[in-house]
């Protein structure tokens, strides 16, 4: 695995460990009720302002010449929000006044690829470096903006003719959580010669879709069958096997009991409808890549029509129906949408031969005491009879899912039967001696998805729920799926450090909601001791190295799973420091890396070799620990 071949050598690490917080504590706290108290009142604050400074130039890299009206980013711990200027006809730019603190630097221009501060390969998409600022310190830095890479091509039906207004669309290949996937890049529409140009690339992996519209899928049954003929004569032999298929289907799409139909599918380069088969195109810094043309695919395309009702049999409004293809799960393709009309029945048009999940969604507003024409809340009861009423007046999440196979034959008659979600509850614990929150209505819990990249896509979505005074709350409306519970909002001081449901702790091992069934006695906990790990790493002549990415993840490998809270990454700054806070406490691994893809450390195999030389420790509730790397 070639982004394993820069784990760095770790010539020594010294290890000090600072213990915090480790008198006793009691745990879980009963939560006084504590009356409401009004937010406080927003004044808008004044920017702050401090004697340090960043300025430098942009240039053209490859030629020296200076990049104007080029974007410059700057945004970091002593800036409230981020800040931006233009680069002047000499490529120059200047952010003064800045408060001490840790900043990120990067630059954009139309046409270019974005580079950050510190990035070993400017457009490469890895991370830069942070900048560490003292007070009234100024710095100079140089950025070089690559020129975009460009893919370019034509788009031709069977006959060899263009097809203008052809949508396509270029997907890189990227880490994600550990596991390779594919992500929208750049698009662009075929002009009247078929021409397509998509620019502005950074350098990697490409795969090219091209995705035709088709406004007009019925054909005359004796051009379809000689599009379908020539379709099938052009297979090669490794196709073969697909030709008998593509003959039933012909047959199917010919059968005068039904509406015949053809059209495009989704098509990648060179001419495939399966992702997986595609010819990746590389193209390197500033590179034109030409020729990438595609002749468009003529299959049998289907409708799939149906309703959507309630459980008692009333059609449903305000629902979405989606047919997401659960065998590619491609960014933006493969995927159509449509809204019942007020009988509740749908209809979607030019599906082609796939394996679809059919999902409805949508919200049904409960009917309540309260609404409108209630009497005006202007007492304290009055106050919270309304908030009651607001409640059983909130909208109810509903849901309806099933799967389908099309192979060019109308589907008609799907019912889609909704339900509601099911109802996740719990409450909070905290475990500490700091003052408890004085006002837990603020903290809103949530329930998140929690499929792994790359399963097909369900009915799953985010769904949130209140929190009384007490700390006891509910999350409505949660529908079928893997989900990890977690809190946010104003706990001040405090942090979760758990979700537990039956002895499993959902922040790590996700629980799956079933259809029916709800979830109850969810503990989330918090606590006043959290964990960090700081610490630099320097070069063999004691200066920073800041090239290098710190990698912390558990030694238990059960935990080496994509997106785990374990398992974390950080560029040092400039100074060579780097902190990591809010760990779980356990047993952990830290290993610098040089340049790893972003994402690559969920990956199990990486892991793996990371563990010859990484440092080895433990890390307790309420421990910071500092680690001090030397590299050879």
């Amino acid at each position: 695995m070639r982004h394993l071949a820069a784990i760095a050598p770790l010539l020594f690490v010294t290890p000090l460990v600072v213990i915090a917080g480790l008198s006793t504590t009691p745990s879980g706290q009963e939560l006084p009720v504590h009356p409401q108290t009004p937010r406080d009142a927003r004044t808008a604050e004044p920017m702050p302002e401090g004697t340090a400074s960043v300025s430098g130039s942009v240039t053209v890299a490859g030629t020296g010449q200076p990049a104007r009206k080029a974007r410059v980013s700057l945004s970091g711990s002593g800036l409230r929000r981020a800040r931006t200027v233009i680069t002047d006809e000499t490529g120059q730019f200047a952010f003064v006044a800045l408060p001490a603190g840790r900043y990120s630097l990067s630059a954009s221009k139309a046409g270019h690829v974005t580079v950050r501060y510190g990035q070993r390969h400017p457009g490469s998409g890895h991370p830069g470096t942070p900048i560490h600022l003292a007070d009234a310190q100024k710095i100079q830095v140089q950025l070089q903006i690559p020129r975009g890479g460009v893919i370019t091509g034509t788009v031709l039906d069977e006959n060899g003719e263009a097809v203008p207004g052809t949508q396509v669309r270029v997907l890189r290949y990227s880490m994600q959580s550990g596991l390779r996937r594919l992500q929208q890049a750049g698009n662009g529409s075929t002009d009247d010669r078929g021409i397509y140009r998509v620019y502005g690339l950074q350098p990697g992996e490409y795969v090219v879709a091209a995705t035709p519209r088709n406004t007009t899928t019925n054909l005359a049954r004796s051009e379809t069958l000689r599009a379908l003929r020539a379709s099938i004569s052009a297979f090669g032999s490794e196709e073969a096997a697909a030709a008998g298929v593509r003959a039933e289907l012909m047959a199917r799409a010919l059968d005068p009991t039904d509406e015949a139909a053809a059209g495009y599918a989704p098509v990648y380069y060179a001419g495939t409808t399966a992702p997986a088969n595609a010819t990746t195109v590389s193209v390197g810094i500033g590179e034109e890549k030409v020729g990438i043309d595609f002749s468009l695919q003529l299959v049998p395309v289907a409708r799939v029509e149906g309703v959507v009702v309630t459980a008692t049999g009333e059609p449903a409004q305000n629902i979405q129906v989606s047919l997401v293809n659960a065998g590619e799960n491609v960014p933006e393709i493969g995927s159509s949408s449509a809204r019942p009309d007020r009988d509740g029945r749908f209809r979607l048009s030019g599906v082609a031969p796939g394996q679809y999940m059919l999902v409805a969604r949508g919200t049904v507003r409960a009917q309540g005491r309260g609404g409108r024409g209630a009497a005006p809340a202007t007492t304290p009861a009055g106050r919270a009879a309304a908030a009651v009423a607001l409640r059983a007046a909130e909208a109810e999440r509903l849901w309806a899912m099933t799967s389908l196979f099309v192979d060019g034959q109308n589907i008609s008659n799907v019912a889609l039967t909704l339900q509601p979600g099911m109802p996740v509850s719990g409450r909070l614990v905290f475990e500490g001696t700091s003052t408890l929150p004085t006002d837990l209505t603020r903290v809103r819990v949530m329930a998140s998805p929690a499929d792994p990249p790359g399963a097909p896509r369900g009915a799953a979505s985010s769904a949130t729920g209140r929190v009384d005074a007490t700390g006891r709350f509910t999350i409505n409306g949660v529908v079928p799926g893997r989900y990890r519970i977690s809190a946010v909002g104003s706990t001040q001081g405090w942090t979760l450090s758990s979700s537990v449901v039956a002895g499993q702790d959902t922040l790590d091992s996700p629980i799956e909601v079933k259809p029916n069934e709800g979830v109850n006695g969810v503990v989330l906990t918090f606590t006043d001791r959290p964990t960090a790990i700081t610490g630099s790493i320097v070069n063999g002549r004691g200066e920073p190295a800041p090239d290098y990415t710190i990698i912390v993840y558990p030694a238990e490998r059960e935990f080496w799973t994509p997106g785990s809270r374990r398992i974390s990454s950080q560029r040092p700054g400039t100074d060579g420091r780097f902190a990591f806070r809010n760990l779980p406490p356990g047993d952990y691994r830290i290993a610098p890396v040089l340049d790893p893809e972003p994402g690559t450390w969920y990956d199990p195999a990486f892991l793996q070799q990371l563990d010859a030389t990484a440092l080895h420790f433990p890390l307790a509730v309420g421990e910071e620990k500092v680690q001090n790397l030397r590299m050879r």
